[in-house]
This record gives C-alpha cells, sequence and structure tokens, in this order.
C-alpha cells in the first residue's frame, strides 16, 4: 500500500507534466527551425540565380559595346511592328 501511495504521489508531482510539455515545446521549436531553414536556403539558391544573371546582363553589355544608337533603332522597329 505504500508503494502505491508513493507511486500516486508521485505521478501528481508537477514533474512528469511539465517534462512532456518541454518536449512538446522542444519539439515544435525544432519543427519551426527546420521549416524557417528550408525557406533560407531557397532565398540564398534565389541569390545565387540573380548574381548569375547579373553577370550575364554584364557580359551582354560588354559585348554590345558602343552599339547603342543601333540597338535603339532595333528596339523602335520592334516596337512599332508589335503595334500593329
Amino acid at each position: 500500500m505504500t508503494q502505491q501511495v508513493k507511486t500516486l504521489e508521485k505521478d501528481l508531482t508537477f514533474e512528469n507534466p511539465l517534462t512532456d510539455i518541454r518536449k512538446i515545446l522542444w519539439i515544435n521549436i525544432i519543427e519551426s527551425i527546420n521549416d524557417v531553414l528550408s525557406s533560407i536556403q531557397i532565398i540564398f539558391e534565389q541569390i545565387d540565380l540573380v548574381k548569375v544573371s547579373l553577370q550575364e546582363i554584364e557580359k551582354t553589355k560588354e559585348e554590345i559595346g558602343g552599339k547603342h544608337e543601333e540597338d535603339i533603332r532595333l528596339i523602335n522597329f520592334l516596337n512599332n511592328r508589335n503595334m500593329y
């Protein structure tokens, strides 16, 4: 009987429920961190893609060089052609 009373007293203490609550909280925190990390990884991948795109734009600008007048005429021609 004494053993049962001790067991019941132990179960009635707040230690077990608090431990369970801590476990649940940490599980939720870890899940949230994992969600955020995947989003951060995607952001870094997009940043890398933007860098590559900017490099390609600069490379194309260098290839075009001093052909700005030709570019403007071609753009105007294409714009006028697409209007009709």
